[in-house]
């Protein structure tokens, strides 16, 4: 006590913040060997009940050192003339050590510009950061939605011409998506005149139920080219259909 020069409460203050990091370190290893021996991992209740320890410790710990920061400032640690300086040369240099290790430096680094992002002006760049994210996304979206969601090849495959894209077919994607609209025409309307050779009168056929879901959602009868449906021969569009007189349809169409 003579050789640091510090009076009973100070000492005790000192030893006090030894303590809980003691405390800590303790509540640290025991966690590693927890999970060292278990497989799997432990169960998620004792998990959080080990970091709600090591947090009520932290707690501690920080508020001895705040509380005894002038204390700790003005206090030096130098070597007793008594001291086995050559066999325990090792701890010794630990104690006397003036600069972090660099791996707990960079640890402190990171820590630090954690606590940075909990305070207003973090949290202001990171919302900075997720609005040009948002807006980037949607403008993605929309980009590909109008431009490329329709389209068979990607623009990559365009831009060094589709004669070169090996699609194991014998014709380009283009020309059998127009022969496969135009036989769906035809199947669709044979399908009609098969029905009106059955019973004299073709069998009245609703709209498609996509339809129906997107005009319940959004009240409009015609659907993008990127909504699949699941009727994959004689699918009705737009207002066909629909059972409404030929006078409100002219209506409808008009505006």
């Amino acid at each position: 006590m003579a050789t640091l020069g510090l009076d009973e409460d100070e000492l005790k203050s000192v030893e006090h913040t030894v303590a809980r990091l003691a405390q800590l370190s303790s509540s640290i290893q025991s966690l590693k060997m927890d999970i060292l021996k278990s497989n799997p991992l432990p169960h998620p209740s004792s998990l959080q009940a080990s970091a709600q320890i090591l947090q009520r410790n932290l707690r501690s710990v920080l508020e001895s050192l705040n509380d005894n920061s002038e204390l700790f400032t003005r206090m030096v640690i130098h070597p007793s003339p008594n001291y086995p300086g050559r066999s325990q040369e090792n701890i010794l240099t630990q104690l006397l050590r003036k600069k972090l290790e660099p791996d707990v430096e960079e640890l402190v680094v990171q820590g630090r510009e954690t606590a940075k992002l909990a305070t207003p002006d973090g949290v202001a760049e990171l919302q900075a950061i997720w609005d040009e994210l948002r807006e980037w996304t949607q403008g993605r979206i929309a980009a590909y939605v109008r431009d490329e969601a329709g389209d068979v090849y990607t623009s990559e495959e365009r831009k060094l011409g589709v004669e070169n894209v090996r699609t194991g077919l014998r014709r380009g994607l283009d020309e059998s998506d127009d022969e496969d609209d135009d036989e769906a025409e035809e199947e669709d309307g044979g399908e009609d005149n098969d029905n009106a050779e059955k019973g004299g009168k073709s069998v009245p056929r609703g709209p498609e139920l996509e339809t129906l879901l997107w005009f319940g959602a959004r009240g409009d009868f015609d659907l993008p080219r990127n909504v699949e449906f699941e009727r994959k021969v004689g699918v009705r569009r737009g207002l066909e259909g629909v059972n409404i007189p030929p006078d409100k349809l002219k209506g409808i169409t008009s505006s």
